[in-house]
């Protein structure tokens, strides 16, 4: 029995993934643009909502579950604002990411970051959004 429970839990072990959600006030904000760590895969829609939602998902093959926590904690995958009068600019929190060293070698890191503005804010350029309603 206790040979079965071990094999089921081995068949069930997966590589760490988390998705984790922020949200930016955006009211006093007319230009936004993105400095994104350019290893991360980055898609922007449009939302009824009036704030910007950030959800990130994050996937590392060949870690343990604690090595994703520990990167988390190091706010390794954040954009943070940065406002200069009514513009804003979202940035990586970490842009020189180190390897992951994983159980066998190098880890794969995935991060996908889903972008959702408020439906008042047009493309104005590569990773720049205007609002148009002001």
């Amino acid at each position: 029995m206790l040979v079965l429970m071990g094999c089921a839990s081995v068949s069930f072990a997966q590589d760490p993934a988390d998705i984790f959600h922020k949200t930016v006030d955006v009211d006093a904000v007319n230009q936004i643009s993105f400095d994104v760590y350019p290893k991360d895969q980055v898609e922007f829609r449009s939302w009824p909502g009036d704030d910007l939602l950030i959800e990130t998902t994050v996937q590392i093959k060949n870690v343990k579950q604690d090595i994703l926590d520990f990167y988390m904690r190091q706010k390794r995958y954040v954009l943070k604002p940065q406002v200069t009068g009514d513009e804003m600019q979202l940035v990586s929190y970490d842009k020189n990411r180190r390897m992951v060293k994983g159980t066998e070698g190098t880890a794969a890191e995935e991060v996908v970051i889903v972008v959702y503005l408020p439906e008042d804010f047009t493309p104005a350029g590569d990773r720049q959004y205007t609002r148009i309603s002001r």
